[in-house]
Order: C-alpha cells, then sequence, then structure tokens
C-alpha cells in the first residue's frame, strides 16, 4: 500500500504527494522513473521535491491508502539500460581513460559524456566490443550495502557523492566495475543481451557524448535500420558498402542541379520583369507574380515597380525600394488577422487566400496611407 498525504493540482495537472514511496523518481542518478498505477489512477511522471515524492497522476484521488502496481517491463529495461551504462564507462576509462562525467537516461536511447575532445572509430568500436565481452560472458552483477569508510577504500570508478549518507550501495560487475549506484540494475550481464553505440558527438567543449542502446531497445533499433537500408538498397540499386557514396554522388548532382536552376531562375526572372501584369494602387505602380518559387525570389532582388508583390507557398512576399512593407505588412496582419513581418525593404504575410483578393485588400489599405 501508498499512502498518499497531500493532493495538488498544477497547469491542470494532478499530482499525490507521500513520505515514502515504491515508484523510482526520474531523473535520480541519471535514470529514468517508474510508471504504472497508484489505485484507479496512472503514474504518469515521479519526481522527488525536498525529500517527498510526487507522483503526476492522470486523475485525481483523495487522500489516504491505496494499493498500487509497478509496470515492471519499464523497470527491467531501465535495468538493463543503466547496467549496460557502468560497462560501457567502465570499457572506455579501461581503454581510453576517459571517466564518464554525466550519464542520461532516455526513453529511447542514453547517453555518456566523456572527458575526451576526441573519439576515434577504432576506440569506439574497442569500447563496444569489450562491453559486449562482458555482457556475454553472464557476468553476475552484485548489489553491496557498506558503510562510507569502507566503500572508500575500493578502488570505485567514480568518487562518492558528498549527498551519499554513511551507507553506501555498490554495484559490482565482478572485477571490471564497482561504482556507488542507488539505480536498477540486472542480476547477470547476460540479461542485458547487447550493447550497442548509435552515435557520438563533441560537447560542452572538451567532452564526447556518447549514444547508446541496450537489450531490447538495441532489438529494435537494429530492425528499424535493417528496413532503412533496405529501402535504401533498393531505391538506390546499390549495396550497403556502395550506399555511401552513391549517396555523396546524388548529394553532388543536386548540388549542381540547384546552382543551375539558380542561374536559369535568374535569367527567366530578368526576361520577363518588365513584362509582368501591373496596377495602379493610388500613386504606385505594383507589379505581381505568382508561378515559380524560385523565380519569385530572383524578381524580389530587384523589383522594378514602386511595389513588387509575389505569392510563395502559404505566404505573400513585398518587395520595394519606394514604399515601407513594414507599414503595409502591420495593416495587412490586422485586415487578414494573419502572422507576418519583416523590414522596410521587404515584408511577408502568412495567408492561403488568392492573388486578385490579396490585391483587393492591399489596394484598400494603399487609399488610407
Amino acid at each position: 500500500m501508498i499512502r498518499i498525504k497531500k493532493l495538488y493540482e498544477e497547469s491542470k495537472e494532478f499530482f499525490a504527494v507521500s513520505d515514502e514511496s515504491p515508484f523510482y523518481p526520474d531523473g535520480k542518478g541519471g535514470q529514468l522513473g517508474d510508471r504504472g498505477s497508484i489505485g484507479p489512477a496512472k503514474v504518469l511522471y515521479v519526481k522527488e521535491v525536498n525529500g517527498e515524492i510526487h507522483h503526476k497522476l492522470d486523475r485525481a484521488l483523495e487522500l489516504g491508502e491505496y494499493s498500487f502496481e509497478i509496470d515492471q517491463i519499464r523497470r527491467n529495461d531501465i535495468a538493463v539500460q543503466h547496467t549496460a551504462q557502468h560497462i560501457l564507462s567502465a570499457a572506455f576509462l579501461k581503454l581510453t581513460q576517459a571517466q564518464t562525467l554525466s550519464f542520461h537516461m532516455g526513453e529511447e536511447t542514453s547517453t555518456i559524456d566523456l572527458n575526451l575532445p576526441i573519439l576515434t572509430e577504432r576506440a569506439i568500436s574497442d569500447a563496444e566490443q569489450l562491453a559486449n565481452q562482458i555482457v556475454r560472458s553472464c557476468t553476475p552483477v552484485e548489489i553491496l550495502y557498506l558503510d562510507r569508510e569502507q566503500a572508500e577504500k575500493l578502488s570505485l570508478r567514480k568518487a562518492i557523492s558528498e549527498k551519499v549518507g554513511q551507507t553506501v550501495r555498490v554495484v559490482k560487475v565482478d572485477d571490471f566495475d564497482l561504482s556507488a549506484c542507488g539505480g536498477f540494475h540486472v542480476e547477470n550481464t547476460g540479461q542485458i543481451g547487447i550493447v550497442k553505440i548509435i552515435d557520438w558527438e563533441k560537447t560542452k567543449g572538451n567532452l564526447t557524448r556518447v549514444y547508446f542502446v541496450a537489450g531490447e531497445r538495441a532489438l529494435q533499433y537494429f530492425q528499424k535500420s535493417v528496413f532503412v537500408f533496405k529501402n535504401l538498397r533498393k531505391l538506390l540499386t546499390c549495396s550497403m558498402e556502395d550506399l555511401s557514396i552513391r549517396i555523396e554522388t546524388l548529394l553532388e548532382k543536386i548540388k549542381t542541379l540547384s546552382s543551375h536552376l539558380e542561374h536559369l531562375s535568374e535569367e527567366h526572372a530578368e526576361a520577363i520583369k518588365d513584362d509582368l501584369p501591373r496596377k495602379k494602387m493610388k500613386e504606385l505602380e505594383v507589379s505581381f507574380y505568382e508561378g515559380f518559387p524560385s523565380v519569385a525570389k530572383a524578381l524580389l532582388k530587384s523589383p522594378t515597380t514602386d511595389l513588387f508583390v509575389c505569392r510563395l507557398e502559404g505566404e505573400f512576399v513585398l518587395s520595394s525600394e519606394k514604399v515601407d512593407c513594414a507599414q503595409i505588412v502591420e495593416r495587412l496582419k490586422i485586415m487578414l488577422n494573419a502572422p507576418g513581418g519583416g523590414g522596410k525593404k521587404r515584408g511577408s504575410i502568412k495567408t492561403n487566400i488568392s492573388m486578385e483578393k490579396f490585391l483587393e485588400i492591399l489596394e484598400k489599405i494603399m487609399e488610407v496611407m
């Protein structure tokens, strides 16, 4: 049973507070929190605030005691990811002397931040291989409860936090890793199945962030990757080994064609700019165009009339060297009840009305300016 001592609502969300809870809080030690139910309510999120546990619920409850149920599938996944992190961090430390400075577990992937500015593909491969050797060895994972003095004498991978009290919970993976930790872990490394690094990047100056998945998450990642690669190979009619070369070639062709299109659009714009349809609005001559976006963008660079209007996808763009486009857009925003903005020489308004209707509204605005 769990005793709810306080209830409150915040931004239309319901929270139940207890002094003690079987639900592990989100974010504690970089780990995800538990989900499940308290009485008839589903637990959507769990946070610890000043020693109290706050449960975000899908409905309101009353004060009192309730039976609860914890999502064990989720908790097992959390245990797999967390133990995988210990093993992977230990692997990097042994092979590259890189210490893990922070750990974050996400709903799909997890990350560790290493105090290493550059991480080579060889280092990634070696660390991943060593981590999976430990996984395949089916090594028991022991949980030790030691007093702080005893724990500090051990060769822990990371120093014990000052927030930890006199009793320290230590997670031991044979002689491969020894770490103070309060999170969930598997009983045997074989339960992890596999650890897979899926990405890495430089972050926060001299750190490298490593993204990884383990267990069922790794299987799901592989399944998605296989389907994606299969479709790419089919579309590009090439082998896995040739995929990157084929894609680079296509990107280069697209870059070249885009450049050609830009030049052709500029030439076409130059050829038609003096023959664009025009309309007199008060004392101003207004020209307008709706057609190819690339041609419209070229025409916008040098309007040949007092005001040029073009229609792009979902918006109208105005360009002028004579009138203040920003003032016109402000009036358009009011009349059309639509978002817009810009400066003195160019402005835009987001709307899907026709060019004919837009020019009618624009003419009304010009009459009172």
